[in-house]
């Protein structure tokens, strides 16, 4: 009974923090929504800060620990039958793209809340659930692209998710929309792997070097 509790508390956090954001979201909208008092959501995750968390981690976790399980075994390789920094790509992507179909269109939803959200807090939950995650792979990522300064790398990488998290939310609809043949979800990851790798591997753009700057400078 305890567990279902949960899970139902869960659920409906997730719906309406998707739907409505962290902030607009109330407690009582969500023990409305899972037919529960305020001490049951008070006894399992004791904040509304700690549930957002738990929503995350419920999902996030599994996805997290697949990535590094891949980041390990790369790190084991002694040859490389491709660029290093396309594996490491790889395996920072395709743990989501696997995960698709058990995220559904609710815990989506949530995703691009999570990268329009303005809130702190709701950014804070993230930020934890990645931040090992972020550690390693931006070790690994430096290790293989050195001409990588470490403060553009970290942008680099910002890049990376927020193509990724663009696509899992919005990909198939706008694509739709706009009349394009729609992808299988394998063919998408292949194709935002390629769009990564070469934007990570791309000179780093500083100072007169950038053209678009030379144009502004020249303009004045």
């Amino acid at each position: 009974m305890a567990s279902d509790t949960k899970r139902r508390i869960l659920d409906a956090a997730e719906s309406l923090m998707g739907d409505k954001g962290f902030t607009s979201t109330s407690m009582r909208d969500i023990t409305t929504a899972a037919k529960v008092n305020l001490a049951s959501v008070n006894y399992h995750f004791g904040s509304k800060e700690a549930l957002l968390a738990a929503v995350l981690e419920r999902r996030l976790q599994p996805i997290n620990e697949m990535r590094l399980k891949l980041l390990d075994e790369i790190e084991l390789e002694t040859t490389d039958t491709e660029p290093r920094h396309h594996k490491i790509v790889r395996a920072f992507l395709s743990p989501p793209f696997d995960q698709q179909q058990r995220l559904d269109e609710t815990f989506l939803r949530l995703l691009g809340r999570l990268h329009s959200e303005t809130n702190d807090d709701f950014r804070q939950a993230f930020m934890s659930e990645y931040e090992l995650v972020f550690q390693r792979f931006a070790v690994a990522l430096q290790r293989s692209l050195p001409h990588l300064t470490s403060s553009n790398l970290p942008w680099r990488m910002l890049f990376m998710v927020g193509s990724m998290a663009f696509t899992m939310s919005w990909g198939q609809s706008m694509m739709k929309r706009e009349g394009t043949d729609i992808k299988t979800s394998a063919e998408v990851l292949e194709e935002l792997i390629a769009f990564t790798c070469a934007g990570l591997a791309a000179p780093e753009v500083t100072g007169m070097s950038n053209p678009l700057h030379r144009q502004e400078q020249e303009a004045l």
